[in-house]
């Protein structure tokens, strides 16, 4: 019986070339984009799942209140936390196996490598994500090492870790064990490491991305931990993780920690105005931990991640409402069929087996189509999404069940309704000639085309309102200068030696309008705050304060504007670090009227003694962080040493490729074994909104795709539709009616479905993308223009999809028709 259902089903599909095209395509297309997003969605879901120890891993968070004084103060919850709380849980809690701290270099985010041969350097590179770690990491962590023992590797101060990657670029395909490197920056303040190990990366699964490892008794972070008096209070900036026994409740730990801090941390706590409570946060699930922005990369947050699922459902659901919309609207042609199998005992089950199975024999066709299309257009959705999705994950035992449960249950769903509605036929009213297409049938029909392109609609204004929020990020004045402005990496001792020099050197290019060095810039992490409070109050009521510090021309050459009060200037001998340039949110914090504030004073506490500070300058409100961000307190020190981490250089000039060349070689005439290193400020800054682009850009692909879709069941609707008419068509144009006539009466039924639909979908969507909008702390007005031209585009495209059949039949000799019929 299988045997004979599968090749009527074949028939059945062969019979009717076009109609097992268009569902056939539309079925495959939809599947292809439900794999792809399904791919993306398990990766985001994945990550640190492969550490040994996930269920036992956790990261120890801190939520922060700032001045116990302030009535109303605010919490803030963080990833980082000073460095005795590591060693102090470990030893509270026998039920903390082992613990590790991860340092990020937030003072300079590259160091550079180099292989020296005779005091020359013969491999020189800047590399990023070098994290200094202590040597129990790779007790918590799960890393395949290809060279190297990860219990001893980093045990010695000069030890180095390396990725496969660094590792093969600095020595090629030789073995990199005990090799020496050299490296400079503040990190490792030019200091040689001996590696000890070589690992396969991980980043991919990891909220680590790690290009290597530094021991944390290391470099200057490492002269810090020895040195410095430590407390529970400041120098926040130690990423603490926790390795529990097995059997361990972290629930239970968590109650345990408010009598820790009370007996480890009140009293640093108190004499700052600090309040902090720890938390503990499951490694696996650090990487859609979306309360803290990041988390040594940045989360991602599960908000996106139900966007793209909801887009992959979406555009499978339409494939199959094609596929149940062709099916009903052709059901006359089945109908004979029907009530023969009837009169010739058919059981209604048996002829729902049937037809079910004839979907399902489509669905896995679509299948094999979409598995070939999966396969050719990764590469190309792994640049949509920057990811790096491979192919051999489609053959993944998971994967490929999940693939077979989704094909049998898109047959199930699209064969469904056609099934149980042609199973129902009267066989004596088939035969005899009196089958006509009921109005349940045609309501539905109407309805699934109603619902296809609310769904796209839908899409169509997620994609409008994304791209114009996108557009808003990119050009909304930030209160800088950002275009124009080329940051050079000053990554080395050597390197911040000779910025004098350089600076002198680059200023004499006509083209260079102006050069400055700073610890920071927009941007970029800026790792640097204290706390300020007015001199007639305590510490209690300090509130925190970013703060940068940067040579006398930064704040000219990126083009703050000035509010009151004056910038620093080298006319003015006495300014010095105690002088301040704030931003106007800080007078806000400290409730001080602006023309007071110049030579205002403010206070600092740190380590038992107080630091007098006075303000000469006020900054119009800038944006230091992305927009997801309120304007915060900001304020400028001067740094007279001069000690930066990179220089800004503001070029007036449309040949950006002269003047990169001309900062290099006078680069190289102070550093000729240092590598030039640059970035572009404006694209700095745009990085923060990667995981926005990334959405906006996905949403429009399928969105394009979804509509293409619903067009494709519009299309094959038009053509029933058309055949349906043929002989009334013939009439109408004996009668006199023209081309237009029969096109506008053909396309007038499916245009007022669509207009339906956006009414539907209209007030669906500005809910949706407000919502979405939340997200930012600077975000647009939703338009009302973006509803008329999604209108207008959803009827426009439903309207060529159906005239395109209309005027086919309305050309049609009427001789024809009518003898055919």
């Amino acid at each position: 019986m299988l045997t004979n259902y599968l090749k009527i089903a074949v028939r059945n599909l062969l019979r009717s070339k076009s109609f097992s095209a268009i569902n056939i395509f539309g079925l495959s297309v939809g599947m292809t984009c439900c794999m792809l997003l399904l791919l993306y969605i398990r990766s985001e879901l994945s990550y640190d799942k492969h550490q040994q120890h996930a269920s036992n891993l956790y990261l120890m968070a801190q939520e922060t209140t700032i001045g116990r004084g302030n009535k109303g103060a605010g919490s803030e919850k963080n990833s980082t936390a000073s460095a005795p709380y590591a060693f102090a849980l470990k030893s509270e809690f026998p039920e903390i196996e082992q613990v590790s701290r991860l340092w990020i270099n937030l003072i300079d985010d590259k160091a550079l490598l180099q292989v020296r041969e005779g005091g020359k350097a013969v491999k020189s590179f800047f590399e990023t994500k070098g994290y200094q770690v202590d040597s129990t990491f790779f007790e918590l962590f799960s890393y395949q090492f290809a060279e190297g023992n990860p219990r001893t590797a980093l045990v010695d101060r000069n030890s180095i870790v390396l990725s496969e990657e660094v590792a093969h670029k600095l020595f090629g395909n030789t073995s990199a064990l005990n090799k020496l490197i050299r490296i400079g920056g503040t990190s490792g303040n030019s200091e040689e490491f001996k590696v000890t190990g070589v690992y396969r990366d991980e980043s991919a699964h990891s909220h680590i991305d790690a290009k290597f490892f530094l021991p944390i008794s290391a470099g200057w972070v490492g002269g810090f931990l020895r040195e410095a008096k430590l407390d529970f209070c400041c120098n926040n900036m130690f990423i603490t993780y926790l390795k529990l026994r097995p059997g361990t409740d972290p629930n239970q730990l968590q109650q345990k920690f408010p009598a820790f801090m009370e007996k480890y941390a009140s009293g640093d706590l108190k004499n700052v105005g600090f309040d902090k409570k720890l938390f503990l946060v499951p490694v696996p699930d650090l990487h859609l931990y979306d309360q803290i922005n990041t988390i040594v990369t940045p989360t991602n947050t599960t908000t996106y991640l139900y966007i793209l699922a909801s887009i992959a459902l979406f555009t499978l659901l339409i494939a199959c409402i094609n596929f149940m919309n062709l099916s009903t609207a052709r059901s006359a042609k089945r109908a004979a069929e029907v009530g023969v199998r009837k009169v010739m005992g058919a059981e209604r089950g048996s002829l729902i087996g049937q037809f079910l199975g004839e979907s399902i024999v489509l669905s896995f066709l679509a299948l094999i189509i979409a598995l070939v299309l999966v396969m050719l257009t990764l590469p190309v959705f792994n640049q949509l999404t920057n990811k790096a999705l491979h192919v051999s994950e489609l053959f993944d035992l998971r994967i490929v069940l999940a693939f077979l449960g989704l094909a049998l249950l898109t047959g199930l769903l699209a064969g469904s309704y056609p099934a149980f509605y042609l199973s129902l036929f009267n066989p004596a009213q088939v035969l005899k000639g009196k089958f006509v297409n009921n109005l349940s049938a045609i309501a539905l029909r109407r309805g699934l085309v109603v619902f296809q392109f609310v769904i796209s609609v839908g899409l169509v204004l997620a994609t409008f309102v994304i791209q114009e929020q996108m557009h808003f990020l990119r050009n909304k004045s930030l209160g800088f200068t950002q275009d124009q402005q080329i940051a050079v990496s000053l990554s080395s001792k050597e390197a911040h030696a000779v910025y004098t020099a350089y600076r002198n050197e680059i200023l004499r290019n006509n083209q260079v309008v102006g050069a400055a060095g700073t610890q920071y810039y927009p941007g970029i992490n800026n790792a640097t705050d204290f706390l300020l409070y007015k001199p007639e109050q305590s510490a209690l009521n300090g509130q925190s304060v970013k703060t940068n510090q940067v040579d006398y021309d930064y704040l000219q050459t990126m083009g703050f504007k000035l509010v009151t009060g004056r910038i620093f200037s080298r006319q003015f001998p006495g300014d010095t670090a105690n002088r301040l340039v704030v931003n106007e949110a800080t007078l806000r914090k400290f409730q001080i009227p602006v023309n007071k504030a110049v030579g205002h004073k403010l206070n600092f506490d740190w380590q038992g003694e107080t630091h007098h500070y006075e303000i000469i300058g006020v900054l119009k409100d800038f944006h230091y962080e992305n927009l997801h961000q309120t304007i915060e307190p900001f304020t400028f020190l001067l740094n007279r040493q001069p000690d930066f981490n990179y220089i800004i250089v503001h070029v007036n000039t449309a040949n950006m490729e002269n003047v990169l060349g001309f900062l290099e070689q006078k680069w190289k005439a102070l550093r000729p074994d240092e590598p030039f290193s640059y970035t572009f400020l404006n694209e700095d800054f745009q990085k923060n909104y990667e995981a926005e682009a990334r959405t906006s850009r996905i949403v429009s692909y399928f969105t394009a795709i979804s509509i293409l879709i619903s067009c494709l069941g519009l299309f094959g609707l038009a053509a029933f539709a058309a055949q349906q008419r043929t002989k009334e068509i013939g009439v109408r144009k004996v009668l006199g009616a023209s081309v237009t006539n029969i096109v506008l009466l053909l396309s007038r039924d499916f245009l007022a479905l669509v207009v339906i639909a956006i009414l539907i979908a209209t007030p669906i969507g500005w809910w949706a993308m407000n919502k979405w909008l939340q997200n930012f702390a600077y975000k647009i007005d939703i338009p009302w223009w973006i509803f008329v031209v999604s209108g207008v585009l959803a009827i426009t495209i439903a309207f060529i999809t159906v005239s395109f059949q209309s005027i086919k039949a309305a050309l049609v000799n009427p001789v024809k028709s009518l003898k055919t019929e």
